[in-house]
């Protein structure tokens, strides 16, 4: 074996961590990383002394809505939504849905007319 195998700080290096702020960037997203940031905050050790100003939210709400409209579908011409609208879409054979059915076609919200000299 060489010097450099037998050298613990090359065995880190190989493994793909080069410095400690490397190792710790990498444990980060994992559980063990999880519960060492909970001891971590119990310490105080990742305290950052106080602030410079107090914090006045007593909590927040934060709201996933899956389902909404695109904003492409929502900004883009689409002729075929005006003749579709208010019809039961079919995505067609083949097509798995992982929620419910789907509802009906919706043509944009918008009023699109051609402007300028264009088209």
């Amino acid at each position: 074996m060489s010097a450099s195998q037998d050298c613990p700080i090359s065995a880190v290096r190989a493994s793909g961590f080069s410095s400690r702020r490397g190792f710790l960037a990498g444990l980060a997203g994992t559980f063990p990383g999880l519960a060492l940031t909970d001891l971590l905050g119990r310490d105080g050790v990742l305290s950052g002394g106080h602030l410079h100003h107090p914090p006045r939210a007593k909590r927040v709400v934060q709201l996933f809505m899956a389902g909404a409209a695109s904003h492409v579908d929502l900004f883009d011409y689409k002729p075929r939504l005006e003749k579709e609208h208010g019809k039961q879409w079919d995505p067609g054979e083949g097509v798995e849905l992982f929620q419910s059915t789907p509802g009906a076609s919706m043509k944009s919200v918008w009023d699109f007319r051609p402007h300028g000299k264009c088209g």
